[in-house]
Order: C-alpha cells, then structure tokens, then sequence
C-alpha cells in the first residue's frame, strides 16, 4: 500500500468509525504498520472489524488480513478441496514442495492461479542443478524480514504466515535479475523502527484519550 493509499484507508475508516480520532499524522502512522498490505484487504479487513465494535486499530486490521488469509487457503487446499497442479516439474521434489506452498499463500493473498503446460515444464529438465537455478519466488530465498530460512515459511511474533513478506518476493526478484540484494539487516532494523514507531503513537494516542476522559 502507498502512502497516498494509506490516506484513502484512514478516510475510509474514519467513515466507518466516526467516533474514532484521526489527525494529519494519523495515515503516516498507519502506513508503517500496513503498508506491506493490499489496499482492497485492508478495506475488507476494516469493515469486518467495524461490524463488531465501534472503532478499529491497525492491529485489528492486520489480524482480520490473517484470518481471511487463512480461510481462503483453506478453502483452496486441504482434503475434498479442488487445488491446481502446482506450477513446478513433478520430478523436481524441491522445486516442487515450494511451489506447492506457495500455490496456497497466493491463494491466500487473493491472487490467480495460473499453472503452466505441464509440457513446458518438463522440457526444460537437465538444464542446470535445482540448487543452481535463480529463484523463482519467495520461498527459494532467505526472508531478509523475519529471517526465515529457504522453503520456510515467514514468520510473525513467532507465528508461521500464510503469506511472504514483500521484501522476501523482491529478494528472490533481484536475485534472478542478478541485482544487489536486500541487506537482511538493514531490512530488519527497519521493521524494528517502524514497530516503534507504531508503538509511540498508540501509546500517545492512548494516554489523549485517557487524559480526555478524565476531564
């Protein structure tokens, strides 16, 4: 999500919730806590709370953005459940395994599956090693954001995701392109800024409140 996006996520809320304080910090707040988001599961993911109480917290958001994360991968794999053949060469179990995972986390984002001709698949077979070949997607890489190993899935608090951190897909992107890649350190003190900064602003947003109803 862009910071302009963020705004229209804010304006959206506050539409929602017009009880809820907002001011013109408010969306930069926002965006270091969602900005990883989708703007459209954002917005999905606000209505929801806001049909159960009257104000809704990014926190909130990003746990309604997991659970419907979850249900549309279970919806996609799972026993009885239709699933696509995974966009990998079947004799390739390395290969194959990744993407098999990351057929149900994009189907959790919400995204299309589209495998390719199985033929297309296993014409290129002999070409190079499966440890020689540049990742194709996140999971061929380290998580340069929560440090998850290759074929690992990202982590959260401790928690496994349903989804990569956007910074693992750019990882594996730059590496194929043959770039510079993301600097895991740089990329994780980052996320520890934003985090606190977050934190800041609900505490000072927190204490407002309280001094406002003690008066």
């Amino acid at each position: 999500m862009t910071p302009d996006e963020t705004v229209v996520l804010a304006r959206y809320v506050r539409a929602l919730c017009p009880q809820q304080k907002f001011d013109e910090y408010t969306p930069d707040a926002w965006h270091d806590v969602l900005g990883e988001y989708r703007l459209d599961e954002a917005r999905a993911a606000a209505a929801r709370v806001a049909k159960k109480q009257p104000f809704v917290s990014p926190a909130e958001i990003i746990d309604e953005i997991t659970q419907i994360r979850g249900d549309r991968a279970r919806d996609i794999q799972g026993p009885g459940q239709p699933a696509a053949v995974p966009d990998a060469d079947p004799d390739d179990v390395h290969a194959y395994l990744a993407a098999l995972r990351q057929q149900r986390m994009r189907a959790a984002d919400g995204l299309e599956l589209k495998p390719r001709n199985i033929k297309a698949l296993t014409a290129r077979l002999g070409e190079m090693p499966a440890e020689e070949k540049p990742p194709r997607t996140g999971l061929d890489v380290d998580c340069p954001r929560c440090g998850a190993k290759r074929l690992r899935a990202c982590q959260s608090d401790g928690r496994r995701l349903a989804f990569l951190h956007p910074s693992r897909q750019e990882q594996a992107r730059r590496i194929a392109a043959g770039q510079e890649p993301i600097d895991a350190d740089a990329e994780r003190r980052e996320a520890d800024r934003r985090r606190a900064a977050s934190a800041a602003w609900l505490a000072a947003h927190q204490t407002e409140t309280d001094q406002e109803e003690a008066s």
